[in-house]
């Protein structure tokens, strides 16, 4: 694995983040101090000691009376005579009676101050930025309360214009990790991880890169084993077909002599399975080529028929009965040599494990949403461990059932073909022994095959 190039710590990533938000806010300061320098050299806005000068220079000038102030005067004033009587003020209601009570209180930005006629003046300036246009200034809040909130909303954007910021490039290095992960799902091995530039990111992907190389060099031993078997299985399909085809052939010589009607019968028998293993050759061959039979409609009954036709041989080769009954009716779709081979095993079994004078019983019938057949034997039935894991590969572990020559691939390739077909195999025992119930039925729930029948 090549190495990656120098990457950045989560910490130094965040701390990077940091300075970059406190720097956008220091920048908006420094715009919004210029800024309002600015306006004050342009007398756009009024410096907050601009009230109180106004004050003390109409105060100064001393006048007799009370001297009415332009637009220009920012400071409130309320002047009363001499009996108390209001003669004019910039404020009324509230503000003019709270006025004239910080006035009696002595605050300090308030003046009380008496002119020579005997009526008094009150005054009460705020140091705050103002508005020197008089229009702003009645219709908007004071200059000073605007500029700290504008101030704070900009360091507020700053802030999240930096996490949004900040929040895209962890998605988009996250999201390097969704990627890796989908194309190891789907076992696309063969690409290059790629480089986050966080160090912690990338360790995390570094491991997804060991996983990734481990994962590609077992897949591909797995491939080439894979391809050595289905070689071997080809090559042992094709070689069969010769020592098949002698017995076929001496089969059909020994037919053509005068033979007695017994011996005759044998080598018929001979000759039939003869013809069935050069059927399962051939499948052996179509499934190590990759191919696979296609489903075609089927008659049920001619199904049954031919699969007890296959096995009846069998049967009497063992000395066990075969007690059939087929109520099947109608065509389905099936893979028909794959499936008869699949629920033949089934059969065979049930025959094997009956002891010679025994019976099979093979019955075919309708559901209401489909068919089934059930096979019970009269041999030593299933023990509790055999009903839960006797349709899987290899177990070989019942000794209720045991038998030499049985290497457990029966019932798991009857279960496998089976499910192909959408049915399901349950295991059980009967009255007599074992029974095999395979079922065709589309309204048939799902149920675990750990069951036993009571009686």
């Amino acid at each position: 694995m090549e190495k990656r190039p120098h990457s950045l710590s989560l910490s130094f990533v965040l701390l990077r983040f940091g300075f970059a938000m406190m720097a956008c806010m220091l920048i908006c300061c420094v715009v919004w101090f210029a800024a309002l320098s600015f306006l004050e050299s342009r007398e756009i806005v009024y410096p907050g000691h601009i009230g109180n000068r106004q004050v003390e220079k109409i105060i100064t000038e001393n006048p007799r009376v009370f001297q009415i102030p332009n637009d220009d005067f920012l400071a409130e004033y309320a002047v009363v005579d001499k009996n108390g009587n209001l003669i004019i003020s910039n404020v009324h209601g509230k503000a003019q009676k709270a006025l004239i009570e910080k006035a009696s209180k002595g605050d300090n930005n308030t003046l009380l101050h008496t002119y020579a006629d005997g009526s008094c003046g009150v005054f009460r300036w705020h140091f705050r930025k103002e508005f020197s246009n008089p229009v702003w200034r009645a219709a908007l809040p004071p200059f000073e309360y605007l500029w700290w909130i504008t101030l704070g909303i900009a360091c507020i954007l700053c802030w999240l214009l930096n996490a949004v910021w900040l929040r895209r490039q962890l998605v988009k290095k996250l999201g390097l990790f969704q990627e890796v992960s989908e194309k190891i799902g789907a076992q696309e091995l063969d690409f290059e991880i790629p480089h986050a530039g966080i160090k912690e990111f990338d360790q995390a992907l570094d491991a997804m890169e060991h996983m990734r190389i481990a994962l590609y060099s077992s897949l591909s031993s797995q491939w080439a084993a894979q391809q050595q078997r289905d070689s071997e299985m080809a090559a042992l399909a094709h070689d069969l077909k010769t020592p098949i085809t002698l017995i076929g052939g001496n089969a059909e010589l020994l037919l053509e002599d005068d033979l007695q009607e017994n011996h005759r019968k044998m080598v018929e028998t001979i000759l039939e399975s003869n013809t069935r293993a050069k059927q399962y050759v051939s499948s052996l061959l179509e499934t190590s080529r990759g191919e696979e039979e296609v489903f075609a409609d089927t008659d049920l009954k001619e199904f049954f028929d031919l699969l007890c036709q296959n096995l009846r041989p069998l049967a009497q080769a063992q000395q066990v009965k075969l007690e059939l009954q087929n109520n099947l009716t109608g065509r389905v779709p099936m893979q028909f040599h794959r499936l008869l081979r699949g629920v033949g095993n089934v059969v065979q079994n049930a025959v094997e494990y009956t002891p010679k004078g025994g019976t099979v019983s093979v019955k075919g019938s309708m559901l209401p949403q489909g068919w089934q057949l059930e096979i019970e034997d009269e041999g030593p039935g299933f023990s509790a461990a055999a009903l839960c894991h006797g349709t899987e590969r290899l177990w070989r572990g019942d000794s209720a059932r045991a038998a030499t020559g049985h290497n457990g691939l029966g019932l798991w390739s009857a279960s496998q073909v089976v499910q192909k077909h959408k049915g399901q195999i349950f295991l059980s025992n009967g009255d007599r022994g074992g029974n095999v119930l395979i079922s065709f039925n589309k309204d048939a729930e799902k149920g675990h095959p750990c069951h036993q029948k009571q009686e």
